[in-house]
């Protein structure tokens, strides 16, 4: 399946959470992630490009998920595939000795709804604060910008501002930041 997103930096979630229960939606209570990226040791973090595959063991509450990213169009365009797992200490093994090493934590505090086909989330995550994901998930032939346009527009719909757009990931900001290459 591929998923295309769209984020933004947010100012105030609680107006864009207005918004969304007055378009009938519910949101999730609140949902605390504690995710490990990996990535090939041969290829450098800052080199990412079509193709490239990075790989994510995600705790949140009492469960793991294994997670695996194909970067399509651009970071926020990918080719995606997870499952939950009973044993992530096993799946970093296993990931250690195909060449991956953990590069990055990210830790948030996510809230979620669906508004029609999308997925909302609401975002705190440590050390780079407040933001809104809007994520469709498409099949492969479409073309990505025109998702990406009409994901703006949704969430131009509930305040927010496409100058606000983030065209980095989540643990990209947190590689940036903690090899100071911002």
């Amino acid at each position: 399946m591929r998923e295309i997103e769209v984020k933004v930096k947010a100012e105030n979630l609680d107006s864009v959470e207005k918004k969304l229960q007055e378009k009938g939606c519910v949101l999730s209570d609140p949902i605390h992630q504690e995710d490990v990226i990996y990535s090939d040791n041969n290829l450098p973090w800052e080199s990412s490009k079509e193709g490239q595959v990075v790989m994510r063991i995600r705790r949140q509450n009492d469960r793991a998920e294994f997670n695996l990213k194909q970067q399509r169009s651009n970071e926020l365009d990918n080719t995606e595939h997870e499952t939950e797992v009973s044993n992530p200490e096993a799946i970093h093994r296993i990931l250690s000795i195909l060449g991956y090493e953990p590069q990055v934590e990210v830790r948030k505090t996510r809230r979620k709804c669906m508004l029609g086909e999308y997925e909302v989330c609401l975002d705190e995550v440590d050390k780079l604060g407040a933001f809104v994901e809007i994520e469709k998930l498409t099949n492969d032939e479409v073309d990505p910008k025109e998702i990406q346009e009409e994901l703006l527009e949704v969430l131009e719909s509930l305040g927010l501002s496409r100058n606000d757009q983030e065209f980095r990931g989540y643990d990209t900001q947190i590689y940036e930041l903690k090899h100071s290459l911002v």
